[in-house]
């Protein structure tokens, strides 16, 4: 069961993830920089639609959905190499995990690179969901925390592990 609960609770994550970086996959949705042929068609068709549905909850005038274009897809020629450099080292990492030998370093070693990777794509998620934000009215933001809000307590355990009582 607390192997389910873990599972779950990476669909989750990996959900609320994606979710808010719809935005952000709106940079790659005309060249493609998320799909590499592997449901990148329906992935740019989600994400086109997920902003969609996103600027109608947020009421967003047209000059906001093209300021918001702008914005994402100035940042599409960072983000493209580091998804490339992210998906060349995750299949690096699986051939380290399916050799036929195990070197513990160099499994540890790729795997730090992609952490590396993974925290500069979390950087510039950040970034860009502060440019964003910066066009948006004081009621679209309070309009997008509460959707933010809501999101992450869907997948919220009803009581964290830290405050279960000590004993």
């Amino acid at each position: 069961m607390l192997r389910n609960r873990k599972n779950m609770a990476k669909i989750v994550v990996l959900f609320s993830i994606a979710a808010m970086t719809a935005f952000a996959g709106m940079a790659q949705a005309d060249d493609g920089g998320w799909g590499d042929g592997h449901c990148g068609g329906q992935m740019k068709q989600q994400m086109r639609h997920g902003f969609k549905r996103i600027a109608k909850k947020l009421g967003l005038t047209d000059a906001q959905k093209a300021q918001a274009k702008a914005i994402f897809q100035a940042n599409k020629d960072v983000v493209k190499p580091l998804v490339v450099n992210l998906r060349a080292e995750r299949k690096n990492l699986q051939a380290l995990i399916h050799a036929d030998t195990i070197d513990e370093a160099a499994i540890r070693a790729e795997t730090a690179k992609i952490a590396g990777i993974q925290a500069d794509l979390n950087v510039n998620r950040a970034k860009v969901g502060a440019q964003f934000r910066a066009i948006l009215t004081p009621d679209q933001l309070a309009t997008l925390k509460t959707m933010h809000d809501k999101r992450h307590a869907k997948g919220a355990p009803a009581t964290p592990p830290a405050a279960a009582p000590a004993q």
